[in-house]
């Protein structure tokens, strides 16, 4: 019961995956993202929420009754923040990706492996099933921070692996974007969604005649200096 185990993106951020849990007690204003399944009850005054699959919200002086496994995340000190950038482990996108452009200031965080979930893939992407059967797959979970400075766009891109994992971005820190085009153009935007910190978007993922997931044109945009999470739901 309460199992915790630490996420150490960086010394800036107090992070843990928490699993099994059962009146887990949150004093402070903490960033709770339900990467399980199964919604999280939450305790509080009536009408008493839950707390959904792939999201997340901001909680203090209330409990978590009952959750399978939720990622708690708090920003205790702003003062050169930024410098988590520094920190070992951390690197510029374009060290891992030669054909990511060298001068897009987008930094990630070292990586964590955060369990295992099963999901109908149509369910979690919000797309229509064809089919009548069981569409339910197991998926590995990993998660790591990233931060951009104000003003960068972080690349318009509709690929990740192969095969397609599901992502969700959660916003930690500043005000940013997770943006649609209609192709590989940023005057083709279509859809512009704000990201708060404490919010997690709807997946933009799509599902092909083969159960697999598919992507347009998206990106990431930072208005102010920005750190996201982000939720990687790879194929099992």
């Amino acid at each position: 019961m309460n199992q915790k185990q630490p996420l150490k993106f960086s010394k800036f951020l107090k992070s843990k995956w928490l699993t099994d849990v059962k009146d887990y007690e949150l004093k402070k204003a903490t960033i709770v993202v339900n990467i399980s399944n199964t919604d999280a009850i939450i305790s509080g005054p009536e009408p008493r929420k839950v707390l959904h699959p792939l999201k997340s919200t901001i909680l203090q002086g209330v409990s978590v009754i009952s959750a399978k496994s939720l990622v708690l995340i708090n920003v205790p000190e702003e003062t050169n923040i930024g410098g988590m950038v520094l920190e070992d482990g951390w690197c510029q996108l374009t060290e891992q990706d030669p054909t990511f452009p060298k001068l897009v200031p987008l930094y990630k965080s070292p990586q964590f492996d955060v369990g295992s979930v099963e999901l109908d893939p149509y369910i979690a992407s919000g797309s229509k099933n064809p089919n009548t059967g069981d569409a339910v797959k197991k998926y590995n979970i990993k998660v790591n921070v990233w931060f951009s400075p104000a003003k960068t766009n972080c690349g318009i891109h509709n690929h990740h692996t192969d095969p397609e994992l599901l992502e969700v971005h959660t916003q930690v820190y500043g005000v940013g974007r997770m943006q649609k085009f209609r192709e590989n153009d940023f005057k083709s935007i279509y859809e512009d969604v704000k990201m708060s910190p404490g919010f997690t978007h709807n997946p933009f993922a799509g599902v092909d005649d083969n159960g697999d997931f598919f992507y347009g044109w998206h990106q990431y945009y930072s208005d102010t200096d920005c750190i996201f999470m982000l939720i990687e739901h790879h194929p099992a």
